[in-house]
């Protein structure tokens, strides 16, 4: 029974019995929103959505894969960045740089809640996030990276506007002068081939153009463990179950391994 008393928050009650725990993580300028597939392990995946995506990413993507770990019995956290879903801002205001410093603050909640094994699992933009994140959070904080179809570079996507990348601001997922300046002082090529944690990227050979071909060219001078999985037909975002079931499979995989 719930205890009786007019100071008893029913819901915040209900909310900590679920599995499943939407909640807020404040920053400096607002907060960004999250939820928490709890499992009564302290091994914990963050995910980390693509550009223009959310915690929820495309077909309930980052949905699947989150419960997927729980059900390895791995905590997993998604996370609307600044100024995308549900979390504070409009989508003009973020960039490069203002997703790296989002990230770094969900990895320091995560250790105050006494997490004490951190790996990072990035989509697309935010796959190139959690590459500069990495390297920047220095050694000890993380244990694993899993990227999937990863931006390969900053430096050399989306220099500048174009056609295809709105400035304008009527619109709700227009970019703003920042995005194409404010970036990492060291780019993803160097911030993966520097990282010593282990290291897998998932990617279809359908992926965006240049995305695979981009990443192939400094793979190789990535340190040990590592791997590239390419899957044969595989989209972007791995559209087809066939293809999303086996990423997610193997992204479990390399996490049950090396999250102690």
């Amino acid at each position: 029974m719930l205890p009786v008393d007019t100071g008893f928050d029913v819901l915040t009650y209900c909310i900590s019995l679920m599995p499943e725990k939407p909640f807020l993580i404040p920053i400096p300028n607002g907060f960004l929103s999250a939820v928490l597939h709890s499992t009564r392990s302290r091994r914990i995946v963050i995910l980390a959505h693509g550009h223009t995506g959310t915690k929820i990413e495309t077909g309930r993507l980052f949905v699947h894969t989150a419960r997927a770990l729980a059900d390895a019995g791995i905590n997993a956290l998604r996370f609307d960045f600044f100024g995308s879903g549900e979390s504070s801002g409009d989508f003009c205001q973020m960039s490069p740089n203002t997703e790296i410093a989002d990230l770094k603050r969900v990895i320091a909640w995560a250790r105050r809640q006494g997490y004490n094994s951190i790996g990072l699992l990035g989509l697309s933009f935010g796959g190139a996030v959690s590459i500069c994140t990495a390297d920047q959070a220095g050694p000890g904080v993380l244990d694993a990276l899993v990227t999937w179809s990863s931006v390969p570079g900053f430096r050399s996507w989306r220099s500048g506007p174009d056609t295809t990348f709105s400035t304008k601001k009527s619109d709700p997922n227009g970019h703003g002068k920042q995005f194409f300046t404010d970036r990492p002082e060291v780019d993803v090529p160097d911030a993966y081939t520097s990282l010593t944690i282990p290291k897998l990227q998932i990617q279809g050979d359908d992926d965006l153009p240049g995305f695979r071909e981009q990443f192939t060219e400094y793979f190789p001078r990535a340190l040990k463990p590592k791997r590239h999985t390419v899957i044969p037909g595989a989209d972007h975002t791995f559209t087809l179950w066939p293809h999303r079931r086996r990423a997610i499979r193997e992204t479990v995989k390399w996490f049950e391994r090396y999250l102690s």
